[in-house]
């Protein structure tokens, strides 16, 4: 008898289960199957790449967050000019996405709105908000015409979409004041409000030209995604080591942005270069535990992006670049909203800021135990179904908009490096109060390097 592994379990479910929200793992399934997020998506996207990039975030992670389908409600069907969908039309990208276009909202289901619709039924709908983007500020509003710029960055875009869903899906899930807030967070100065000059950051200009990606799960490709937004001139100048041995399997399909049902039992590795290369982007592989003998050549990238789910390779970062961000997610019936930014050097090295602890073993919620004695009415041996299920319980909860922040945050480490912006040691952020963001200043002068850059699409030099 086949029982769900932990290789096929949606890690989304996973966090419906750490939280008893339900009875068994098949209840689990039904209730994400019953979210439904609804987008209405106005003409004015035409000319915004950050209203197509939250527009296509929010659909991107959406659909795998919530299994009840993204619908969405378009005014016209524009070509799109981000990279990812550049040439295609709207609505090709929206399907291409895992959404499908529809002609009306649903009035009782949470909708989000992009880019100034002319006319709106959504005015109807349980709970409303508008996807917002100045600057390198991103969020979301209840006010269903606040402006936005056409002079964001489209990380901006990517982090109103992302943070568009994770309201709504909090909403779902019963949060009090998710879907009923405005909120929002600067990728200039996440230690300033969002909405303050100072947040707005300058026009971009420079892109990275040369890093390493290492890990290329959850994080990893939320960080390739964000790469992916980014307007290169001359995409080919963007050179991208890519680094992991694993292979995707069902369950990731839950998290990994860049992930589709044909790349299972394909290498992450290979899935991630063809998504850059279609782009004009070249890559590297390496397709190799990172670990303490993984030593850069004086030759490759002194940038990198770092997307591990253990403190082992963590640790094993050491002094190897000349800059690493880290980007770590939590776990749990609520930790999964939560993430914490390193980068390095800092006051921290690596070693400190990833101690080897011993995690205390946390007590499993009923649920669990309700799904062994049911593996066992439908005729698993005890030992196999306690066996079964304890695996399944040891799978990390996680959910697709949480990376996509968790990349953008860490994408414009690397941006404010080139626009000599300021240099943080840590950023945290539960999704479950962003205003509440925590980035601390790291001491001393900012990094005096120079990782290589290109220019944006138009930029002259």
């Amino acid at each position: 008898m086949n029982f769900l592994s932990r290789s096929e379990l949606h890690r989304t479910v996973k966090a419906l289960l750490d939280a008893d929200d339900a009875q068994d793992v098949n209840d689990a399934y039904r209730i994400l199957e019953d979210f439904v997020l609804q987008i209405e998506v106005g003409g004015r996207i035409a000319d915004d790449l950050a209203a197509q990039a939250a527009l296509l975030t929010a659909v991107n992670t959406g659909s795998r967050a919530m299994l009840g389908g993204v619908h969405v409600v378009i005014d016209e069907d524009p070509e799109l000019s981000l990279p990812w969908a550049l040439g295609r039309n709207l609505s090709v990208a929206v399907r291409d996405l895992g959404g499908s276009v529809v002609d009306r909202l649903e009035p009782d289901r949470a909708a989000l709105r992009v880019a100034a619709p002319a006319s709106s039924n959504i005015a109807r709908s349980q709970v409303h908000l508008n996807l917002v983007w100045h600057g390198w500020c991103g969020g979301v509003s209840d006010s269903m015409y606040e402006p936005s710029t056409a002079a964001a960055t489209p990380l901006a875009g990517v982090v109103a979409g992302a943070l568009g869903v994770s309201e709504a899906f909090q909403h779902m899930r019963g949060a009090a004041m998710a879907g009923r807030r405005s909120v929002g967070l600067s990728l200039w100065r996440p230690d300033l409000n969002w909405r303050s000059t100072e947040a707005i950051g300058p026009a971009l200009r420079y892109l990275p030209s040369h890093l390493w990606l290492l890990g290329l799960g959850h994080l990893g490709q939320a960080n390739a995604w964000n790469l992916g937004c980014l307007p290169y001139e001359h995409p080919e100048e963007l050179e991208v080591y890519l680094v992991d041995f694993d292979v995707i399997v069902e369950a990731n399909r839950s998290t990994g942005l860049l992930t589709s049902r044909s790349d299972v039992g394909r290498l992450k590795s290979r899935v991630v270069q063809q998504r850059l290369e279609s782009l004009g982007h070249r890559t590297r592989l390496v397709e190799r535990r990172f670990d303490e003998r993984m030593i850069p050549h004086v030759s490759e990238p002194k940038v990198a992006l770092a997307g591990f789910d253990k403190p082992e390779p963590r640790r094993a970062l050491g002094d190897k670049f000349d800059c690493v961000v880290d980007a770590g997610l939590g776990a749990g019936p609520s930790g999964y909203l939560d993430m914490l930014i390193h980068s390095f050097p800092s006051e921290l090295t690596p070693a400190s800021a990833f101690p080897d602890e011993q995690l205390a073993e946390r007590r499993q919620p009923p649920v669990y135990e309700a799904e062994i004695r049911q593996r066992i009415d439908q005729g698993a041996r005890p030992s196999d179904a306690r066996c079964g299920v304890v695996d399944l319980a040891g799978a990390t909860a996680a959910a697709s908009f949480v990376g996509a922040i968790a990349g953008a945050l860490s994408v414009a480490d690397i941006l404010r490096l080139l626009h000599d912006g300021q240099h943080y040691a840590s950023i945290n952020l539960d999704l479950r109060s962003p205003g509440n963001i925590l980035a601390s200043i790291a001491e001393g002068a900012n990094q005096p390097i120079n990782p290589g850059f290109s220019l944006v699409r138009g930029t002259t030099r």
